[in-house]
């Protein structure tokens, strides 16, 4: 007896799509894991003190442009993605973390059409795994980002000591990369390499602020870059920058405070709905039944979870005060 398998011409088409989709994202991923082992050699090896201080200025400009353009060639990910992941401090690149992304949202949408899921939860799952990790790593970026806000007035301290006990602003700078703690050692451990090329510390640090949009930072930038220009006490300026800096701080933490009252009804609010739901359900079961068993019950189910989110979202912003 003959049996004839049936397959289904747009599931086949489907699933050699994403198929040929995967296997180009490995692919491109597995090259660019190649090409950013071999950058990164060559950077740090551009990077050695040794090497910088046998060239000239002409030839540390040359090799700052071809240490920049290599970057920007070996990391193809989004700027904002790329700010995130160093931030974070993951142990992959930028590259990496996106291919990863994009192949398990690749390899979501081939499993959920594989096990006949509805057409709702086909389309939504790939774009929770493409959202949720890049929500986990702006969440844990901005934890780094408070912690580092945070560090630098006791940093700027520090350097304002080593000054003033009579060592260069090099020397200073490499004082913060080895004796205070992370995040902020390993920024200023970067600055420290940048400077080794020829940059000056005004100028690494526009790095630094590119990423963390500090305010704080652009405050110390321009102070180094102004006491380059006229001269004076840079231990000084800095001395002085540093109390804008602490003001700064303690104002942000006390608006902080005056709005923890506001926060935690916006949190309360938030989950009262799913309290509610939950005890309609416990006392009366089947009563939200309508919500995933009728078309209009799923449409204003997706329409309650979207104002709430809504709601959250402006809660959010309306507790939020830039200091």
């Amino acid at each position: 007896m003959n049996h004839t398998l049936s397959i289904d011409p747009t599931y086949l088409a489907l699933t050699l799509l994403l198929t040929v989709v995967t296997g180009i994202v490995l692919t491109r991923l597995y090259s660019r894991l190649r090409w950013n082992r071999q950058v990164k050699e060559r950077v740090k090896e551009a990077l050695s003190p040794a090497l910088s201080q046998t060239l000239g200025p002409s030839d540390q400009k040359l090799l700052k442009e071809r240490v920049q353009v290599s970057s920007a060639v070996a990391i193809k990910a989004p700027a904002f993605i790329s700010d995130l992941v160093a931030m974070s401090g993951l142990s992959m690149d930028a590259s990496e973390f996106t291919g990863l992304v994009l192949i398990s949202a690749c390899l979501s949408l081939l499993g959920a059409n594989y096990f006949e899921a509805p057409l709702w939860l086909t389309l939504l799952l790939p774009v929770a795994i493409l959202a949720l990790p890049i929500i986990i790593l702006k969440i844990k970026a901005q934890a780094v980002r408070r912690k580092f806000q945070e560090q630098l007035p006791d940093a700027i301290d520090l350097m304002v000591s080593v000054l003033r006990s009579g060592h260069s602003l090099p020397q200073a700078v490499k004082s913060i990369a080895s004796d205070c703690p992370a995040p902020l050692s390993i920024e200023f451990a970067h600055i420290d390499q940048r400077m080794n090329l020829g940059l000056t510390l005004s100028e690494a640090l526009a790095f630094v602020q590119q990423r963390y949009k500090l305010t704080e930072l652009d405050l110390i930038g321009r102070a180094v870059a102004i006491q380059a220009e006229v001269g004076g006490s840079l231990a000084e300026l800095l001395d002085k920058t540093n109390v804008t800096l602490r003001g700064r701080l303690k104002l942000k933490r006390q608006i902080g405070v005056l709005t923890t009252q506001s926060r935690l009804t916006g949190f309360i609010v938030g989950l009262l709905p799913i309290f509610l739901a939950t005890a309609l359900e416990v006392l009366s079961p089947g009563y939200l039944n309508p919500l995933f068993t009728n078309e209009t019950g799923k449409l204003l189910l997706i329409l309650a979870i979207g104002l709430q989110f809504l709601g959250m979202f402006l809660m959010k912003k309306m507790t939020e005060v830039k200091a």
